[in-house]
């Protein structure tokens, strides 16, 4: 009874390997790597269709986007108190549906919140531009945005306005200089020409009349020497407020003389410490070059005397092969260069804003350093100038 038994295993076994071969005949077996491509290959396709979807829904207005949002919120919670009530409610889990629907109000109050937030997120980046702008940065625009069209359009047409104004501004500003520069030399001119000559003629005409009055006229050439000697102040201011309008030097020797001329003349009259360092720029530079560093200059080393309450400062040019390098520091109280420039008083910052528009003008930038009681640097660079423009 053994015998039969076994051939019965035997043909059970042979049975089972047939049909296990036929199987892996019909159906081999899936390496590890065309698993990883079958799974690409549907990665990518649900890619290609939920991409399209997501930018179609980016690309939409701010109500759009919250009415999808509501909309997908309401059929889903729709869909799940639907199934929760069969499943749940008759069995009176009343507190396991009343925490669904405490969660889906969250979930929509959440949903909600963070679409507004990014929505409203462009207008705090305009806010910060225009603060930024007011501060001085005028080359500062706004991030243009392209996930809502109203935004986008938005911020194109705001950097548009800006590129404009700043242009126009450019432009009146440069006028208003150079004509201010021309004044400045027509007045300076008349002082020296007319102004001046008058008042050596009265100064002559003063020794002259000395020269006769006897001695025994004590009191009268006392008088006549007072006269001569306050014509002889008055002669020097008006020189000095010659030089000052338009140093004569400047257009005959150029930046470096002017600046040492004018550091002499600036020590002398205040009593600060400036150490004047001019390196590699002996040579002429353009002539509007040499104007707005002149002017730059002597706006900050003025409002060093005026405000700054230094004992010391230190200015620097230096020459590269493409542009000049400034500093002009202080030891003085320093003061907030953001809160001044964007102060609501009148004539507040004209000082500033005057050294910064001459520099863009230029096609270069400045920066103001400063705390208070901490001193005060200013950083500019400009681009050397030909005659048909920068470098």
């Amino acid at each position: 009874m053994n015998r039969p038994c076994s051939l019965l295993n035997v043909d059970s076994k042979m049975e089972i390997a047939e049909s296990t071969t036929e199987e892996a005949v019909a159906s081999p077996r899936t390496t590890p790597v065309e698993k990883k491509a079958k799974q690409d290959a549907w990665d990518r396709c649900v890619c290609d269709y939920i991409n399209p979807v997501v930018d179609k829904v980016r690309r939409r207005p701010l109500f759009q986007k919250v009415i999808i949002a509501n909309t997908t919120l309401i059929v889903i919670g729709a869909v799940m108190g639907l199934y929760l009530e069969k499943r749940y409610f008759d069995q009176g889990a009343v507190g396991f549906v009343g925490l669904f629907v405490f969660s889906g109000l969250a979930l929509s109050i959440l949903v909600n919140y963070v679409l507004v937030r990014l929505a409203f997120r462009p207008l705090d980046d305009v806010a910060e531009a225009m603060k930024a702008i007011r501060a001085g940065h005028r080359g500062i625009r706004v991030p243009e945005v392209t996930d809502d069209p109203q935004m986008e359009e938005l911020s194109k047409s705001l950097n548009a306005m800006l590129n404009s104004l700043d242009s126009q501004r450019k432009r009146a500003a440069a006028s208003v200089i150079q004509a201010q520069e021309e004044e400045r030399k027509r007045i300076a001119r008349e002082l020296h020409d007319e102004t001046s000559q008058s008042l050596t003629s009265l100064i002559i005409g003063i020794r002259m009349v000395q020269e006769v009055i006897p001695d025994t006229m004590p009191d009268l050439r006392e008088r006549l020497k007072a006269i001569n000697e306050q014509a002889h102040e008055t002669l020097n201011e008006v020189h000095n407020m010659a030089i000052r309008l338009r140093p004569s030097v400047l257009d005959d020797l150029g930046l470096s003389a002017a600046l040492r001329s004018y550091v002499k003349e600036f020590i002398a009259n205040t009593g600060i410490a400036v150490n004047l360092q001019l390196i590699a720029v002996n040579e002429r530079l353009s002539a509007e070059l040499e104007t707005v560093l002149y002017r730059v200059v002597q706006e900050a080393l003025t409002n060093v005397a005026r405000h700054a309450s230094a004992r010391k400062c230190q200015v620097t040019l230096r020459r590269k092969e493409s542009s000049i390098l400034g500093i002009i520091e202080d030891d003085g109280r320093g003061f907030s260069p953001q809160r001044v420039m964007m102060s609501e008083d009148q004539g507040r910052g004209l000082g500033l804003h005057g050294m910064k528009e001459r520099i863009e003008l230029v096609g270069g930038s400045l920066e103001f350093e400063s705390r208070p009681e901490e001193g005060t640097t200013i950083m500019l660079e400009v681009p050397l100038l030909i005659k048909e423009g920068i470098l």
